[in-house]
């Protein structure tokens, strides 16, 4: 494995962590320490994301690779902000690079093994980072923000 391509896979890593962690602190502190209010969801693949209806409120992006799973949702309800994770098989990377191409006004970036995503909707950004996944060549990881545009 090259250096670069270890680099970036260290900083996919670190994101994750970060997320899990904010997670984890936000969950055991929130409510003695006056955080605001977390919501936490977990949807084995794409078709229980669209059936619970996130993608809708806009909490999940509404572009995914078609076979997403392990989707892990956390949504901020007092500063309308979401982030989440996600894995895919690497076998759907081009079409759901093809398929954000076509979103109006969506960037697509790609450095090394690693594609960056960015759109707006609804007076929202979305920003997908997708990852190989260290562990294996035949899946792919990925992380999304959501933040209000104002």
């Amino acid at each position: 494995m090259n250096a670069t391509r270890k680099r970036l896979l260290i900083i996919a890593g670190t994101i994750l962590l970060f997320g899990v962690s904010t997670f984890i602190a936000r969950k055991t502190l929130g409510t003695a320490l006056g955080l605001p209010e977390t919501k936490v969801s977990y949807h084995a693949n794409l078709a229980a994301v669209r059936k619970a209806g996130v993608i809708e409120q806009g909490w999940v992006p509404e572009i995914l690779p078609a076979g997403s799973k392990d989707i892990q949702e956390i949504h901020v309800l007092d500063t309308n902000t979401s982030s989440g994770t996600f894995r895919f098989p690497s076998a759907d990377l081009d079409a759901f690079k093809a398929q954000a191409r076509q979103l109006a006004g969506a960037e697509v970036k790609e450095l090394s093994t690693i594609t960056y995503v960015v759109y707006s909707r609804d007076r929202s950004r979305f920003e997908l980072i997708l990852t190989p996944a260290p562990n294996t060549a035949e899946a792919m990881i990925g992380v999304w923000n959501m933040k209000p545009v104002r």
